[in-house]
C-alpha cells in the first residue's frame, strides 16, 4: 500500500475503492513500465483527505511534497534513460508531449536529469524525497558554473537544501557558486559583462517597438532602482485626488512610460523636456551596498569575501574600482551581532539600521526583493505587542509581503535557517 496510515497522513482509503468513479490504468497497460509505480498511481487516486487538525494537514501536505519530489525525480530517470539509449530523441521535446510539462519546465528537467548523471549524492536525496525540484534545479544551476563533482561533494551545501525553502536556497546556491569562481580567480561580474546583449525590433503584426537588453548584475540594478524611484513618481501622480492607479494608466503602461523617460529625458504623455527641477530627475540616483571586512580594507586579510548586497560576491579588486566619491561607512558589531539598538524611544528604524537590515537580510526575507523596495518590519509589534525598534527586532519586507503579512494576521520569527511566518496567537487585530 502506497499510504496506509491514516493517522499519521491523515489519508484513507474510500470503501468504494473507485470513489464512484472508474479509475483507468496507464495507457499501454503494465507494459514497458514499473509495475509498483502504476499500483502507487491507483493508491493515490483511491486516496480521499477527511477533517483534520492542522498538524495532519501540515504532515499530509509534507508527505505530498515529497511524493511529488520522488514523481520528478523518476521522470529524471526516464528522461536520462532516452538519452543514453538513443541520441536521436530530445528528451525535452518528450517530456512536453508525454509528460504534459510547459516548455521551459521540460527544457529544465532535461537539463537538470543530466547533471544528476554526475551528483550521486544530491540524486539520492531527490530520490527519497528530501529536496524539492526546485533544490535541485538551484544545485543543477549551481553545477553548470563550478562543476558537478564540487556541488556533490559539498556537504554544507546539501545540509542547506535539506533545511532551507527553495526559493531561500536558490538564492543561496547562486551565492555559493559566485564564491566558488572567485576562489577560481573568475570573476563572475566580468562572466556577465562578456554574456551582455540588447535587441531592439519592430513587430510586424503590432507595429510596437520592442527593447530586450540582457545586462551584467550590477548594472541591472543600477537600471532597476532608477526605474523603481521614476516609477513611483508616476504611481503618486495617476493617485492624485483619489483616483486609483489602474484608472489612468496600467503598471505595464506605466513602466514602458518609464523606460523611455529615462531614455530621452522627454515626459512619455507630453513629449515636452523633462525639466530636472520640476518632479524626478530622468537620471535617478542609486546605491548599491558594499560590504567587506575590514581585513580586505586594510589588506591584513586576502582571503576575505567582498559582496554588493542583492548582487553577490564580487573579487576583492572591485574595491579599486569605487570612485573617489563613493561614501564609506564603517559598521561595528559588539558580541553579539547586534549594531543598533533603540529600545522604545523611537518607532521607524533610522537609516544605520535599514543599513545594518540590509547587511544582514539582503532583501525582502520571503520573496529576496531587493532593499530599495524593502520596509522595515518589527517581528514584535509596536503597538500591539510593545516590540522595541532594535535590530534583532527588525526585518526587511517588500510591500507586497508587509501588507500579505497584516492582512492574513501573521507574524515573522527568526530561526537558525532564516525567517519563518506562522498564525498569530488570539484574535485579530480590529
Amino acid at each position: 500500500m502506497f499510504m496506509d496510515n491514516e493517522h499519521t497522513f491523515a489519508l484513507f482509503r474510500d470503501p468504494d475503492p473507485t470513489g464512484g468513479r472508474t479509475t483507468k490504468p496507464p495507457a499501454g497497460g503494465q507494459q514497458g513500465s514499473d509495475r509498483r509505480i502504476a499500483a502507487a498511481l491507483t493508491e493515490l487516486q483511491q486516496a480521499r483527505i477527511r477533517p483534520m487538525s492542522q498538524t495532519e494537514a501540515d504532515e499530509t501536505l509534507g508527505m505530498l511534497s515529497r511524493i511529488q519530489s520522488v514523481a520528478a525525480s523518476l521522470m529524471c530517470d526516464v528522461t536520462s534513460m532516452l538519452a543514453t539509449t538513443n541520441n536521436k530523441i530530445d528528451p525535452a521535446e518528450v517530456l512536453r508531449q508525454a509528460g504534459k510539462l510547459p516548455g521551459r519546465e521540460s527544457k529544465r528537467m532535461a537539463k537538470t536529469a543530466k547533471q544528476l548523471s554526475d551528483m550521486p549524492n544530491v540524486k539520492e536525496r531527490f530520490a527519497t524525497g528530501d529536496i524539492t525540484p526546485n533544490h535541485v534545479n538551484a544545485l543543477a544551476n549551481a553545477a553548470e558554473k563550478v562543476g558537478p563533482d564540487v556541488v556533490d561533494a559539498d556537504q554544507t551545501l546539501l545540509e542547506a537544501a535539506d533545511q532551507m525553502p527553495p526559493d531561500t536556497f536558490g538564492r543561496h546556491a547562486r551565492r555559493w557558486s559566485e564564491k566558488k569562481l572567485i576562489e577560481r580567480g573568475l570573476d563572475p561580474l566580468e562572466r556577465q559583462r562578456r554574456a551582455r546583449e540588447a535587441k531592439l525590433w519592430v513587430e510586424g503584426d503590432t507595429g510596437l517597438g520592442v527593447l530586450m537588453a540582457k545586462l551584467p548584475r550590477l548594472q541591472y540594478e543600477q537600471v532597476r532602482q532608477a526605474v523603481d524611484r521614476h516609477y513611483l513618481h508616476h504611481l503618486r501622480q495617476d493617485s492624485a485626488h483619489g483616483r486609483s492607479p489602474d484608472e489612468t494608466r496600467t503598471p505595464k503602461h506605466r513602466l514602458a512610460d518609464v523606460v523611455y523617460e529615462l531614455l530621452t529625458g522627454r515626459s512619455a504623455l507630453s513629449g515636452d523636456i523633462i525639466a530636472d527641477q520640476i518632479g524626478i530627475k530622468a537620471k535617478a540616483a542609486t546605491q548599491l551596498i558594499v560590504t567587506a571586512p575590514m581585513g580586505v580594507v586594510d589588506g591584513t586579510d586576502p582571503d576575505g569575501q567582498v559582496e554588493i548586497i542583492g548582487v553577490g560576491p564580487v573579487p576583492r579588486r572591485f574595491l579599486q574600482t569605487l570612485s573617489p566619491d563613493t561614501e564609506v561607512a564603517g559598521m561595528i558589531y559588539d558580541r553579539t551581532g547586534r549594531p543598533l539598538r533603540l529600545g522604545r524611544n523611537q518607532r521607524l528604524g533610522n537609516a544605520a539600521q535599514r543599513l545594518a537590515v540590509a547587511i544582514r537580510d539582503g532583501g525582502c526575507f520571503e520573496c529576496g526583493e531587493p532593499m530599495h523596495r524593502c520596509e522595515l518590519h518589527h517581528m514584535r509589534e509596536w503597538h500591539r505587542d510593545r516590540g522595541p525598534t532594535d535590530i534583532d527586532n527588525l526585518v526587511a519586507v517588500c510591500r507586497q509581503h508587509h501588507k500579505w503579512l497584516e492582512t492574513n494576521n501573521l507574524i515573522v520569527r527568526r530561526t537558525p535557517n532564516g525567517y519563518q511566518t506562522q498564525p498569530r496567537a488570539g484574535p485579530d487585530p480590529p
